[in-house]
């Protein structure tokens, strides 16, 4: 009989070979579709050489150890055992929910946040299933496994060697100490010894001589790759320089193309001398105020003002001054010498809006700015014959009845009628098969042809939510560094609130003013939504971007808040649905008109994220036929719900404008932050380190019953947001005069088109280059050109693969083009799509290396 201390050691053993492989087959099958067969082929006894030292290290600390060293030879390998069983379980459920494999660097910063733990814990199922298969094969196999590695290592090794070694004789090896007959000679012994002999020398012959890129990534071992990302960094400053560095495409940055200021332009020559780009001269605005708000560091600096961000700014200073040896100053962005910059001030507003404000006055007191979690563009609103459509209805199967389908269709007519009104877009459904919109939905108001602005064709800068968040509300790129890096550096431009502050600082102080006149009253923002405002610091963010006053989760949940209720029903891990806030927004609209303020709402919906909950009072559609067996159709579906869900809630939003009679002078601009990937999609589901188009895809609104409706065609992001909204403040003449003037000027310093005016996607030789940040950020990286359908996702590392697609082609990306080596990435697209792709994906990948290194610069980025 096998004792119990050997039939132990045989399990951890065991346990380790089980896990390890099992999380190696994982990474394998992720990684075996972009490379060629043959090559994976050739190559794959490779990718074992660190587990077969790994395992023959873990057999000789369990059985060839004697003493105190065979105690701690135990303990290393159990500790060993049990992160492997959690790291390969992990790396099982992770997979099965999205189709992805862990970062364990980024899972290490997440299960650091209270709420963010709760997050890996909404997929604890999988994970808990996968450590208990793991468990169980390793049990049965245990003794079989532990025989096979003992009579190798036997076979390869003599007793000489193993009294040298001062370890047990092959005699008394602990797992076949108790077997009484060792079926193994020394002709098997020598036969084991010479094909393992010639095996490992063609083994290490193919490893020599195999490609790094991507073979080295392939062959990662788990328990090394754990160890890998949570080394710590290099604790060094990264230091930038003041301006940035020459933009790669020199040819459409030369001097002749340069332009000189005129009027509020401030010019454009990107590469000039210092002295030529500012005026020593320049004419202070008379709007400049004395201290300045928030977020206007580089205003201050200029034009020697206070800030109330002076004590943060000095001390970044300094900083920077200490850690970067050549003195280089603190970094800002200057319009004047972003080469990436194409501007549309110049151009006259669109005809509909032009011809509508010389018909009556378009005001615009108050702004409702309501960010939208996982906001396809396809589901804003759905479309009868769409992609996604189609998905559905083939999900029934062909034997489903027309009674079924019908049904199905008929449910789906409804599933976002005020996504339909907002956009102006029609659901395209056959007139058969249209309900009425239910009672209690938000009825549109406006006249025939007013309501708003909806762009088609926007993309999101990031997958990672309030990264997109920063985009839209100051008109900033995001850091491509894994998560919310942004709150530990200034926001190099002044965010909406800010701006918005420095016209209430620019209001005349004549106490004989009327606040009847509301473009003399004073702007308020508030931000609000219903879940935790603690994940990845965005309370610490809403702050920087100057948000006076904050309702998140743990202001209503307390029992001495206002409309706290017995009952309040958590959605999701991050908190409540929308609806447990509504008694808060009736409260501001209200105070906000008693008071006579001008009100800047900002408001983040969450029900859409994952796991896509709905309150348990919400009727849950059957849009998907899901598979009760094997869940499939199950996330998409539940999504969909959350989908109409928050439909409802925007309803909800606008009906509380015309309650309280404000939707004739209220901007609403509503924002996908990103999209949201299932497996119908693509091989991957989610955001995470997912390039998929459908994650990027969103919707755009600006939306006022006097506006007209205007479709506008532009392939642009969020970064057009803010300069559109101050393009609307100016031309709807909103604003008193000194603030128009400050407007006026402060356009033409971000980054952002206007959507008003005609998008220019190229001027001059040159063309609007669209990055989006890849969640969590720091890995991926997403390119478009608003001149060509062409897109590649670019990895920062040699981690993964170069994507290209062509979305003229193939719009759903079902067939991505996935290349390891940037040169046979380039030949691929050549030889599939074409010269003209190539020559672009080899601009594309220059220009989007000096984006990443500009960013780091403009944020001040230190390690």
């Amino acid at each position: 009989m096998i004792s119990r201390v050997n039939r132990w050691r045989q399990f951890v053993l065991s346990l380790i070979v089980v896990s390890t492989l099992a999380a190696k087959v994982i990474h394998l099958i992720l990684h075996v579709r972009s490379v060629p067969r043959h090559l994976f082929l050739l190559y794959l006894p490779t990718f074992f050489i660190t587990d077969a030292i790994l395992f023959a290290t873990t057999w000789a600390l369990l059985f060839k150890t004697s003493g105190i060293w065979s105690t701690l030879g135990a303990v290393v390998t159990a500790a060993l055992g049990t992160v492997d069983l959690a790291a390969a379980s992990s790396q099982l459920g992770f997979y099965y929910v999205t189709g992805a494999e862990v970062r364990w660097k980024a899972a290490s910063a997440v299960a650091g946040d209270a709420v963010g733990f709760k997050l890996l814990l909404s997929g604890l199922s999988p994970v808990l299933f996968s450590a208990f298969g793991l468990v169980v094969l390793a049990w049965c196999a245990s003794y079989f496994i532990a025989t096979c590695i003992d009579r190798w290592m036997t076979a390869l090794l003599n007793a000489s060697i193993f009294a040298r070694l001062g370890w047990a004789s092959i005699d008394d090896s602990l797992p076949l100490g108790d077997v009484k007959e060792i079926p193994s000679g020394k002709r098997s012994q020598q036969r084991i010894r010479r094909w393992t002999v010639v095996a490992a020398l063609v083994v290490l012959a193919l490893r020599v001589t195999r490609p790094s890129i991507p073979y080295n990534h392939m062959s990662d071992t788990l328990p090394f790759l754990i160890l890998r990302a949570f080394k710590p960094k290099n604790a060094g400053p990264q230091c930038h320089p003041p301006h940035p560095e020459p933009f790669p495409l020199r040819e459409v940055v030369a001097p002749e193309l340069w332009e000189s200021p005129h009027g509020h332009f401030k010019g454009w020559m990107p590469g000039a001398p210092e002295s030529e780009t500012e005026s020593k001269n320049e004419v202070e605005p008379r709007w400049i105020p004395d201290q300045f708000p928030g977020g206007f560091n580089r205003w201050a600096l200029k034009y020697n003002r206070s800030s109330d961000d002076e004590r943060s700014l000095m001390k970044a200073q300094s900083k920077q001054a200490k850690s970067c040896s050549s003195g280089k100053r603190y970094n800002t962005y200057d319009p004047v010498r972003d080469p990436m910059r194409i501007q549309n001030l110049d151009l006259d507003l669109v005809a509909p809006l032009k011809d509508a404000l010389r018909e009556h006055k378009i005001p615009i007191n108050h702004i409702v700015f309501v960010e939208m979690e996982s906001a396809r563009k396809d589901v804003f609103p759905l479309k009868y014959g769409s992609h996604l459509h189609e998905k559905i209805i083939q999900s029934h199967g062909k034997k489903a009845t027309p009674e079924k389908i019908e049904a199905v269709n008929k449910a789906l007519s409804v599933m976002t009628p005020v996504a339909e009104q907002l956009t102006g877009e029609s659901n395209n459904f056959p007139q058969e098969l249209q309900q009425e919109i239910p009672d209690g939905i938000w009825r549109d108001s406006a006249a025939s042809g007013m309501g708003g602005i909806n762009v088609v064709g926007a993309l999101t800068s990031s997958s990672l939510s309030f990264k997109s968040v920063l985009s839209s509300h100051c008109g900033v790129g995001p850091l491509p560094l894994d998560f919310l890096w942004e709150v530990h550096g200034d926001i190099y431009q002044p965010c909406l609130p800010q701006v918005l502050e420095l016209f209430n600082r620019l209001r005349p102080n004549d106490s004989n003013k009327s606040l009847d006149d509301f473009r003399q009253r004073e702007w308020k923002p508030i931000f609000i939504q219903s879940v935790t405002g603690e994940y990845d610091e965005q309370n610490r963010l809403n702050r920087k971007m100057g948000f006076r006053e904050t309702i998140v989760k743990e202001d209503i949940e307390l029992s001495s808040a206002k409309y706290f209720h017995p009952g309040m029903e958590e959605v999701n891990y991050f908190g409540f649905p929308e609806m447990e806030i509504y008694p808060y927004l009736r409260d501001i609209l209200n105070e906000t008109i008693q008071n006579k303020e001008r009100l800047f709402l900002s408001h983040f919906t969450s029900t859409t994220h994952h796991p896509w909950g709905v309150p348990s009072d919400f009727l849950v559609e059957k849009y998907f036929r899901v598979d009760s067996l094997t869940a499939q159709h199950e996330d998409f579906n539940n999504f969909l719900n959350t989908i109409r869900y928050v439909d409802r809630w925007l309803g909800e939003i606008l009906k509380l404008l015309d309650e309280f009679e404000i939707a004739n002078e209220t901007l609403v601009v509503f924002i996908g932050d990103h999209g949201q990937a299932f497996r119908e999609d693509s091989r991957l589901s989610g955001t995470y380190e997912n390039g998929h188009i459908s994650n990027h895809r969103v919707p755009i609104v600006f939306r006022h019953p006097l506006l007209p409706r205007i479709q506008v065609s532009a392939n642009a992001t969020s970064l057009s947001v803010l300069p559109t909204i101050l393009d609307l403040l100016i031309n709807t003449d909103s604003l008193d005069p000194l603030a128009t003037e400050a407007a006026l000027d402060l356009i033409n310093e971000y980054e952002g088109q206007s959507l008003i005016r005609p998008f220019r996607p190229s001027h001059n030789g040159r063309q609007i280059w669209t990055m989006a940040v890849i969640n969590p950020g720091g890995h991926l990286l997403s390119i478009n050109s608003a001149t060509v359908p062409f897109r590649i996702v670019m990895p920062f590392a040699s981690d993964n693969p170069f994507q290209f697609s062509n979305l003229e082609k193939d719009p759903y990306e079902l067939d991505v083009l996935e290349e390891w080596h940037e040169d046979q990435f380039f030949a691929r697209i050549e030889k599939e799509h074409g010269k003209e792709a190539r020559d672009w994906a080899v601009d594309a990948l220059k220009v989007a290396r000096w984006w990443v290194q500009e960013k780091k610069r403009l944020w001040n980025w230190r390690e």
